[in-house]
């Protein structure tokens, strides 16, 4: 079911100009349920989760997802109890 609430989340942003980036990222894959997106002004990279949360803005791509992958394992943790 993320994937189909992401797609829709994803479809929504590309109509507002952003851009889904996943695939500049070449062997390496966003955390599951995340996407990699680039701004409507081309210029900084977010990463956009299935609840419709957003991540930091930055430039560099890498650098947005290790931020995808800090917060995917700080949900889980959250729904651990740790």
């Amino acid at each position: 079911m993320k994937g189909s609430e992401l797609d829709n989340l994803v479809a929504d942003y590309e109509a507002s100009g952003c851009e889904r980036r996943d695939s500049s990222l070449g062997i390496q894959n966003m955390p599951d349920g995340y996407a990699l997106m680039l701004n409507a002004d081309h210029t900084h990279y977010f990463w956009l989760r299935h609840d419709g949360a957003e991540g930091a803005v930055c430039w560099d791509k890498w650098r947005v997802r290790r931020g995808a992958f800090a917060n995917a394992a700080s949900l889980s943790k959250e729904r651990e109890g740790v």
